[in-house]
């Protein structure tokens, strides 16, 4: 098939299902009039793990990810454990479905999270979140839920509050830790802002 190449694993198990392969090709040099062996190192998915550094393969291109675009197909020449004791390398057909598999998971799981969203900024109070606690803005949410428009601004807000309660969350930490600090250190804290007043002024 065109875009085979035959590669060497040079690098396998440092990786979760992907493995460092290095193939050469023929340049030629017009200087020289010659042509030279160009190593190539190629980053490979191998989604049964089957590959073993020495191993010699086959590959094509398929992209996987932003620095994973080949797939092994096939083992030329196994180095240590044979074929027979290893998992069997995956066609063309397995692998898109495993891929349709995983995509399918990944929607249901988004889905799953965007309706926890929106049934925790929907019921949940609080004064100015998305719920009874916010004056106005949980009646609106709460309307356009009932109707089905707006979900994707009512997933938004919610992740802002989520954000901001985390932020506020985070920042109220580090405030009783610096407090904490300064109590073990018998520094006064309101000394401290008097003297940076008489200071400003």
């Amino acid at each position: 098939m065109r875009g085979n190449l035959t590669a060497t694993v040079v690098s396998a198990g440092r990786m979760m299902r992907a493995v460092k392969v290095r193939s050469s090709k023929q340049t030629y040099n017009a200087r020289i009039q010659k042509h030279f062996t160009h190593p190539t190192t190629h980053l490979v998915a191998d989604p049964t793990s089957a590959l073993r550094t020495g191993d010699v393969i086959r590959i094509e291109p398929e992209h996987h990810s932003r620095f994973i675009k080949h797939v092994v197909t096939e083992i030329i020449s196994p180095w240590g454990p044979p074929i027979d004791e290893r998992p069997r390398i995956l066609s063309r057909e397995e692998r898109e479905a495993l891929h349709k598999a995983k995509r399918e998971r990944r929607d249901v799981r988004r889905a799953e999270k965007e309706r926890a969203l929106r049934e925790g900024s929907v019921g949940e109070g609080g004064e100015g979140s998305v719920g009874e606690g916010g004056e106005g803005a949980g009646v609106e949410v709460e309307e356009g839920a009932r109707k089905g428009e707006g979900d994707r601004q009512t997933v938004r807000m919610a992740g802002r509050i989520q954000s901001q309660r985390e932020r506020a969350l985070h920042n109220k930490g580090v405030a009783e830790r610096v407090q904490r600090k300064l109590d073990t250190k018998g520094i006064d804290v309101s000394e401290v802002d008097r003297r940076m007043e008489q200071v400003r002024i």
